[in-house]
C-alpha cells in the first residue's frame, strides 16, 4: 500500500548507527510533513524524547503514517541485547497506542 512518498521508509536496523539513521530519517520526514507521528506503543517512549537526547531505552516502539496514502509504519528496536529492529510497514497498530505531542518546526494542521 506504500506510495511514492513513503516507498523508501521501510528499512532494517542492525546496529546503533542504523537506529540513529532511522530516527533521523523519520524526524526529517515528519518535519517535511511527508509522515505524521501517531504515537508510541506500550513498551515504547515518546519519539520527541528519543530524538532529543543521546542513548535510548531498551525497547523502542513508535508509529508513523504516510500523509499521502495512509500506510502505517512501526519503528521498533530492542537495544539492550542488540537484536535490532526495523521501520516496518504494518497493516494495523497492535496493542495500545499512547498519543503524545511531537513538535516540529511547522504547525501540524491535522
Amino acid at each position: 500500500m506504500s506510495c511514492e512518498d513513503c516507498s523508501d521508509a521501510a528499512r532494517k536496523i542492525n546496529n546503533p548507527k542504523d537506529l540513529a539513521n532511522a530516527m533521523c530519517f523519520l524526524n526529517e520526514r515528519t518535519e517535511a510533513k511527508t509522515l505524521k507521528y501517531l504515537g508510541y506503543g506500550s513498551w515504547g517512549e515518546p519519539f520527541s524524547q528519543m530524538i532529543n537526547r543521546k542513548g535510548w531505552n531498551d525497547l523502542i516502539c513508535n508509529y508513523f503514517a504516510c500523509r499521502t496514502c495512509g500506510q502505517v509504519f512501526n519503528l521498533y528496536a530492542e537495544t539492550y541485547h542488540g537484536s535490532g529492529g526495523a521501520i516496518a510497514a504494518i497493516d494495523s497498530i497492535a496493542g495500545k497506542l499512547f498519543i503524545d505531542e511531537f513538535v516540529t518546526s511547522q504547525i501540524d494542521e491535522d
